[in-house]
């Protein structure tokens, strides 16, 4: 028979009304609260049984001693003396019990019983939600902004979207959290100069809730990144979050020896942090070595030419050499967004490769109807200079609506330099497809009949 249980709880740290009523009712169903850490919390299995639970707070506690202070001790001895058994402790909260069927309460004054709990939150929660909330706000924010000015770059990368979800996320709960318990310490100290102590309040549905949504968004990320992007960029991804999962628990195993070897507060403060630095410096290194030296390529960044890989290339147009040339290829995709990249170029190794004609062009696939004006104006403003400031009138480059017919679009654009000519960029405006393509030359009908049939099949 399963004699421990480890369960993920979403109760706040100053919760310990609903942390009360949750123990008791574990008790009842023959679990017993043993420990609780940063990741989870574990049960021990006992007899089902009625049993009375008291959470208290110890400010001048820390996650990082070794052992109970004096004071602390001699409080837990007195506990011990009225029949309340000490089950756990973490950071300064202390969590007793007592299977006596009408207990004498260890907290009997509400006035101390709110400013002690309010000096412990100060000391722990509330800290890291003003960080957290700090964080939040300032990703969250970037990433709202990319939205709006970059929503084909962001979009297009499932491992940005994550973050930036996530991040809105942290904003969220972080807010969520800094108001109930604010609006909570107001009613409660107002209520203590009528002898009464106003419960806690709980977040646990809305973190839920939160949990469920961010669940919802790393499984579309493993889905974009194995189904629609690279597949070793889709396992480097998943080993990066496997390494700072495995940090996050090295960080803490280190910090949990030395409390065992009895450290001192201080040294293992320092230890610990310590780690927290240099394990994810190490990780990062690593990956960086790799990617340097070829380990992690995946791309097709730089890679000899190879017409089978991409959509259109210079061998559709005209007789080259294949063994002159090289290609970039980048190709990243979501479930709203697909944007693929392709530059050939002569290999500057060769004779003359500087005399070898270019081809370079962008595919975005728009796969959400309502995105598709935005994206085209995204890529419509990142070349047009007509409302640019800084580029004097009479230099500007400027999109010049085109016959679209021979390109086989819905809408075609040229670029036009003040200064007199023709660039022969295009912007092509498709059903569900915006192409960006520049050519080396002045393409003819033929050309641009090719592009529609490999750029729009």
């Amino acid at each position: 028979m399963k004699t421990k249980k480890r369960r993920l709880e979403y109760y706040s740290f100053y919760n310990h009304t609903g942390i009360e009523r949750h123990l008791t009712e574990m008790a009842q169903k023959g679990w017993l609260l043993e420990s609780i850490s940063n990741f989870y919390w574990t049960y021990r299995r006992i007899e089902p049984r009625d049993i009375h639970f008291c959470v208290t707070y110890y400010p001048r506690a820390s996650d990082f001693d070794p052992e109970p202070s004096e004071d602390q001790q001699t409080f837990h001895d007195f506990c011990a003396h009225t029949g309340w058994k000490l089950a756990c402790t973490w950071h300064q909260m202390q969590v007793f019990y007592n299977e006596k069927e009408s207990p004498i309460p260890l907290e009997t004054d509400p006035v101390m019983e709110v400013d002690t709990l309010h000096r412990a939150c100060k000391k722990n929660f509330l800290p890291s939600y003003y960080l957290l909330l700090a964080l939040g706000l300032v990703m969250g924010g970037y990433f709202l902004a990319r939205i709006y000015f970059d929503p084909i770059g962001l979009l297009s990368s499932s491992s940005q979207m994550l973050s930036g979800f996530a991040y809105l996320c942290m904003m969220f709960i972080s807010l969520i959290e800094l108001c109930t318990y604010f609006s909570w310490y107001r009613k409660a100290k107002k209520a203590t100069h009528d002898g009464i102590f106003v419960d806690t309040p709980s977040t646990t549905g809305v973190q839920k809730v939160i949990v469920v949504f961010l669940l919802v968004a790393a499984a579309t990320w493993l889905f974009d990144l194995f189904s629609l992007s690279n597949p070793i960029l889709a396992w480097i991804s998943v080993a990066m979050i496997i390494g700072m999962i495995v940090i996050i628990f090295a960080v803490n195993g280190v910090k949990l020896c030395l409390k065992k070897a009895k450290a001192s507060r201080g040294l293992n403060k320092v230890l610990t942090l310590a780690a927290c630095f240099l394990l994810p410096t190490i990780l990062i290194g690593g990956i960086t070595y790799g990617t340097i030296a070829g380990i992690f390529s995946n791309e097709n960044d730089t890679v000899p030419f190879d017409d089978s890989v991409i959509p259109l290339s210079v061998t559709d147009f005209r007789d080259v050499d294949e063994d002159r040339y090289i290609e970039q290829n980048r190709n990243q995709e979501t479930f709203m967004l697909g944007q693929r990249a392709v530059h050939m170029y002569g290999d500057w190794h060769q004779e003359n490769f500087h005399e070898l004609p270019d081809l370079q062009y962008t595919i975005t696939i728009v796969k959400v109807p309502f995105l598709y004006d935005w994206c085209k104006n995204q890529l419509y403003h990142d070349l047009d200079e007509t409302n640019n400031p800084d580029v004097p009138a009479g230099h500007r480059m400027i999109y010049q609506e085109i016959d679209a017919s021979p390109w086989g679009a819905k809408l075609a654009y040229q670029i036009y330099q003040e200064e007199g000519y023709y660039l022969n960029w295009y912007l092509l405006c498709y059903e569900n497809r915006i192409i960006e393509i520049r050519f080396d030359w002045e393409p003819t009908t033929e050309d641009m009949a090719i592009v529609k049939q490999k750029l729009n099949p």
